[in-house]
């Protein structure tokens, strides 16, 4: 602030930065380029992580895909949100999620989930103007908690949202492939 003999000023307001939120369930980090691997397994998150923030010290509140994405989503850990397993239990609709907050500063606010523990009826979609958890149910064999779709498609869904917007957005993608049990593409 500068303080002359008429008033206090400021510089102008910069346009906020667009966040993009890139979760990926069960993969690795010995695995990750950016990370320290040399095996070059991950050459497009190597490059995202090259032009962003890279969190080398981040530690999961819990070893499950819902309570984990609402304490990343919310700042609190599961005793102060309530989730605490998959499937049974849903965000509670007093809490504040950084879509939330986003949103009500007038972000664009959009999600696209792989996995179906993170469906919108367990409440994680609160804040977002796209919430894009299209996934199909399995219905036989493994559990349909592990139902979940390819991240190509995930990634389609985030990259054309992402190119329509015209001002700051927060992105959040989640991907689910490395998760048991992994079966490599053909």
């Amino acid at each position: 602030c500068v303080i002359g003999a008429t008033g206090c000023w400021s510089r102008a307001p910069r346009t906020p930065p667009s966040l993009l939120l890139v979760t990926i369930d069960t993969l690795r980090a010995d695995r990750v380029g950016a990370y320290g691997s040399s095996q070059g397994l991950t050459p497009g998150f190597d490059r995202l992580a090259a032009s962003g923030w890279l969190f080398e010290r981040a530690v999961s509140s819990v070893p499950l895909t819902l309570p984990s994405h609402a304490t990343i989503l919310s700042g609190l850990d599961p005793p102060h949100h309530g989730v605490r397993n998959n499937g049974t239990y849903a965000f509670p609709p007093n809490r504040e999620t950084l879509a939330t907050r986003l949103k009500a500063t007038g972000y664009a606010t959009g999600a696209f989930v792989a996995a179906v523990v993170l469906d919108r009826r367990y409440g994680l979609d609160r804040g977002f103007d796209v919430y894009d958890d299209r996934i199909e149910r399995v219905a036989a064999g493994r559990s349909v908690l592990e139902s979940e779709r390819p991240c190509l498609n995930v990634v389609g869904g985030a990259r054309a949202w992402i190119q329509a917007q015209s001002g700051p957005f927060f992105a959040w993608v989640h991907l689910y492939e490395p998760h048991a049990p992994y079966t490599p593409p053909a």
